[in-house]
């Protein structure tokens, strides 16, 4: 250093407190927050597993599970209860109460990041109420996962599909799916399980994009069509909420939501009687909201507003009276939102029995469960069952019979499969064991099945050894 040069000294501490301090996991960015498309925590934690190469059990078994208040199950003689939280529990990740609020707390923390409370319903815990809320099982629109695989975007779950109103995909106009395409699967998923993959069924593993199956025939789309504006509205409706989550100065209150549902009830012409019949509603629920006791659900909320041609949101934050009906609104009394599944649903005998007389005629293989029939057409089981009887037997016997023949040819696929391992074994001079087996077929959980026990044991006794 030369002489009479300025020593210039570094705060290092100061230096060390400009750096962000690392996560536990990667930052991952949610995909859409502000928008109506915007993602479920659920979807969130698929990708995040993912983005670090591991399956969703190691990353909430390991990870997560401490902070749900669920450590217990991370122990392997809960075996059965980690499987009943798969099943039952995780649609509440995405919802209003205290699970939904402990998985973001530990997400946020594990990722650094500060707005995944807006991946779940958390910021509306005050207004809307449990009951009928969100979807037990899994719904997703193909379409819309072919399109994002094909203009290369990341699949995920959208929160707006995880709500129990929303049936239909407003972008594409068709309903959202249940259960997995795929013949030899056909089982609906929970929202996260342990082998959730971002566009993937949870149980097979397959790709949930249009996959070349049959839709619905012309005449089912014309049993439908009427109530397309009523699902298009309730999808708008639901997804401007989800939309104004981040830019609200503050969360609604119920007591907003009061009052504003006690100025509107006011304002509707007619009597309690006749509002609850316009509704579908009991007059002792509409009493209930004119006195400010309880609050309606999603489903009823959304009647109401349509009632009144204002948007939920407005409802919400009491800005009823400075409402003007734009064309938008208007429109709603056209299209009412789907009641709650509760409430008797009209048929039109003739027109489903040629909109099931095209779906007999049609072939189609897989051959449609009579439920899944009754939702394409906008039925319920019950009204088929009742009305037309006969063409119901016809489709639930031929479904009924396809599944049959499906699991008889996936037992012979298994026992031939454990036949072959048991054989390979016994070449090499090794015991069949059921470790040994399993790490020989192609899916080793099947091997604990009443079918995979019965062939091994078959085998065994072939080659000698008792059972």
């Amino acid at each position: 250093m030369s002489a009479g040069a300025p020593v210039v000294y570094v705060d290092w501490d100061l230096q060390r407190s400009a750096i962000p301090s690392r996560s536990r996991l990667y930052s991952l960015e949610p995909i859409g927050i502000g928008t109506p498309e915007t993602e479920s925590l659920t979807s969130y934690v698929s990708r995040l597993a993912e983005a670090h190469s591991v399956r969703v059990r190691e990353l909430v078994v390991h990870e997560l599970l401490p902070f749900l208040g669920r450590p217990h199950l991370a122990d392997a003689r809960n075996a059965n209860l980690l499987t009943a939280f798969w099943r039952n529990e995780t649609r509440a990740l995405n919802g209003t109460r205290t699970l939904a609020r402990n998985l973001v707390q530990a997400l946020e923390t594990l990722t650094g990041r500060c707005d995944l409370r807006f991946l779940t319903l958390l910021t509306w815990n005050e207004v809307l109420p449990r009951l009928q809320l969100q979807k037990r099982t899994r719904a997703w629109c193909p379409t819309c996962f072919e399109e994002w695989r094909q203009s290369g975007r990341v699949a995920y779950d959208p929160l707006v599909w995880t709500l129990a109103p929303v049936a239909f995909c407003s972008q594409h106009h068709q309903r959202l799916l249940v259960v997995c395409p795929f013949p030899d699967c056909r089982r609906p998923s929970p929202w996260l399980s342990s082998r959730s993959r971002p566009g993937c069924c949870a149980r097979c593993g397959r790709w949930l994009g249009n996959s070349g199956t049959l839709g619905p025939s012309d005449r089912e789309t014309l049993a439908q069509e009427e109530r397309v504006r009523a699902h298009v509205w309730t999808f708008d409706a639901i997804g401007e909420l989800i939309a104004s989550a981040p830019s609200l100065p503050e969360p609604p209150r119920r007591g907003n939501l009061v009052r504003g549902l006690q100025r509107s009830l006011r304002n509707v012409a007619g009597s309690c009687r006749a509002l609850a019949c316009q509704l579908g509603v009991s007059e002792t629920t509409v009493a209930g909201w004119q006195k400010g006791r309880t609050i309606p659900s999603l489903w009823c909320l959304l009647l109401v507003s349509s009632r009144l041609g204002i948007s939920p949101l407005q409802l919400m934050y009491d800005q009823v009276g400075d409402v003007k009906r734009t064309a938008e609104y208007n429109a709603a009394p056209e299209a009412r939102p789907d009641r709650p599944p509760r409430v008797r649903t009209s048929i039109n005998p003739e027109a489903v029995r040629r909109a099931l007389e095209a779906i007999l005629a049609g072939g189609e293989v897989p051959p449609p469960s009579l439920r899944e029939v009754a939702g394409r057409i906008g039925q319920t089981y019950t009204n088929l069952r009742h009305h037309l009887p006969e063409l119901s037997r016809l489709i639930s016997a031929r479904y009924r019979s396809y599944q049959e023949a499906q699991g008889a040819r996936t037992r012979a696929r298994l026992r031939e499969e454990i036949r072959r391992a048991a054989f390979d074994l016994y070449r090499q001079g090794h015991y069949p064991s059921n470790n040994r087996v399993a790490d020989l077929i192609s899916n080793p959980s099947a091997l604990r099945s009443r079918a995979g026990q019965s062939a091994r044991n078959e085998v065994l006794g072939e080659l000698g050894w008792r059972t």
